[in-house]
């Protein structure tokens, strides 16, 4: 009975092995990556060509690029399955990781309200490199504590740059942006800048919504920016169009970004956004899609029109004035972001501009590893 008993045991393991170890090979054999740049030599503008010998020289000096592969998890490599697996993370950290934070609060010139959210790091000098994260449509340093952390035990000094209406701080003007406001941004660099005036280098990451925040703010600053690299981790590059089929294609995934943006932005701020526009608040509360409720928050955002609004926060307006190297991450599986948004002669055309595009990763999961 015993020795029957351990056979089947046996049996079992052994087949949960064989087919983990099959999916495991089946992912590898489909992991590699795609890098998209500039070739510096076609370049004729020297800036543009400079930027372009900047990103082939890191190409040459990074294995991980020169050989680029993501390998998910095996058992969440469906893009569901991905995303999950990140958000379940995501909760774990918050609930049981002491994720320590000191804050900063910054008032603009209309009275509305940013933070930024500095990460326990005492332990590292004055002249440690800082990197500054962009958050999520609707995030806050809650949503970002694991790239800071994993940032400080680098030996990166990590910061989150928390939007209006964001980090537990309602709105104090009538005023939001989805995408973020780039004049805010310029504050939050500028405090930065001179809270740790001898950094020794100064780097930024958006992650969703913020990815596109970082292309417009390097964009709008150009040379005048400290800022000397950035990555944007799946951007969704031109907003006139990267949301219109997302209702068709994803419609689960539409609601909730939907339903998340109304309730974030207009529930929690009611009274001091109809303060300003009943109208406005009435529009973007009849909003059926993700693409309308962007459409039709523009007097929140300070403009007149919606053809405004984009003209003024459209990542693809802007990224010709960037005049730092950044990083681009997309995944073909990405269901917010979607593939076929990717705009790689854009990214051939910048010289700067560094795109890696992976098979698999969802929407900024990317999750590797047996437990991921």
């Amino acid at each position: 009975m015993t020795m029957s008993w351990d056979l089947k045991t046996f049996g079992v393991l052994f087949s949960i092995s064989t087919v983990s170890l099959c999916v495991y090979y089946r992912l590898y054999q489909r992991t590699s990556a795609r890098l998209v740049y500039g070739d510096s030599k076609s370049m004729l503008d020297p800036g543009r060509r400079r930027l372009a010998e900047q990103i082939e020289d890191i190409v040459k000096l990074c294995p991980e690029l020169s050989n680029p592969k993501y390998i998910p998890t095996f058992w969440a490599a469906n893009q569901w399955a991905n995303l999950v697996l990140f958000m379940v993370k995501e909760q774990f950290d918050n609930y049981f990781r002491a994720n320590i934070f000191s804050r900063e609060i910054l008032t603009m010139p209309d009275g509305g309200t940013v933070s930024i959210d500095f990460s326990d790091d005492t332990n590292l000098c004055t002249t440690a490199p800082v990197v500054m994260f962009l958050h999520t449509v609707t995030g806050s340093s809650r949503d970002t504590s694991h790239f800071v952390r994993y940032a400080t035990s680098r030996g990166w000094r990590g910061c989150v740059f928390n939007r209006r209406g964001h980090g537990e701080i309602s709105l104090t003007s009538p005023s939001f942006n989805c995408m973020g406001d780039a004049s805010d941004t310029k504050a939050q660099v500028d405090f930065v800048t001179a809270k740790f005036p001898s950094a020794s280098y100064l780097a930024m990451v958006g992650i969703s919504a913020g990815s596109g925040l970082v292309l417009n703010y390097l964009g709008k600053e150009g040379e005048n920016t400290p800022i000397q690299a950035a990555c944007s981790l799946c951007p969704a590059y031109d907003i006139t169009q990267a949301f219109t089929q997302l209702a068709e294609l994803y419609p689960v995934v539409d609601r909730h970004l939907l339903s998340s943006v109304k309730n974030h932005f207009l529930t929690k701020n009611r009274q001091i956004l109809s303060s300003k526009s009943q109208a406005a608040l009435d529009r973007c509360y009849q909003a059926k899609t993700t693409h309308e409720f962007l459409t039709a928050h523009y007097s929140f955002a300070g403009c007149d029109s919606a053809d405004d609004y984009f003209a003024a926060n459209n990542p693809t307006e802007w990224v010709e004035g960037i005049v730092r190297p950044f990083m681009l991450v997309n995944s073909e599986d990405d269901m917010v972001c979607l593939p076929k948004n990717i705009q790689e002669d854009v990214v051939e055309a910048l010289g700067g501009a560094l795109l890696l595009r992976t098979r698999k990763g969802s929407h900024i999961a990317f999750n590797e590893g047996v437990l991921g």
